[in-house]
């Protein structure tokens, strides 16, 4: 399975390549449009290759990726579906903050008072950055924040 999610990885990267290759790269001093699809690009196929090279011992899995991973992905998947119908009316903050400690709990497996610390933490964090550092404009929401 490894083997099969790092030729994707590296396809998905040839694509950027590919899809870029009209943007100029420009120089380290002044890049271009393209120099930061193409470094990513680069990154991906390079980290790819970790995943399609053989590692010396087998590693022997203790549950099905169907049953297990699978599940996860799909709820994550569907969760980020909710969070992008719920973005607009609830506001970043809320939404977010849910969202985080979902995935803390579902991909991390951490208890629920763990995952809402980390989950404060890290939209504390993303909000300080980007609304009042950055000043972004978050969607605040109906409750104003």
């Amino acid at each position: 399975m490894d083997r099969v999610s790092g030729l994707v990885v590296f396809f998905l990267g040839v694509c950027i390549l590919w899809q870029g290759r009209h943007l100029s790269v420009g120089s380290l001093r002044g890049p271009g449009p393209g120099f930061f699809p193409t470094l990513l690009a680069t990154i991906l196929m390079i980290l790819s290759f970790f995943l399609i090279l053989p590692r010396g011992k087998k590693e022997v899995e203790d549950q099905s990726f169907f049953s297990g991973s699978l599940k996860r992905v799909l709820m994550i998947f569907v969760a980020l579906l909710v969070y992008f119908f719920l973005l607009e009316y609830l506001g970043f903050v809320i939404v977010s903050l849910l969202f985080m400690a979902f995935s803390f709990i579902v991909v991390a497996s951490y208890r629920w008072h763990t995952a809402l610390l980390w989950a404060f933490v890290s939209i504390g964090l993303a909000y300080v950055l980007f609304d009042v550092l950055l000043k972004s404009n978050l969607p605040k929401g109906v409750f104003g924040f």
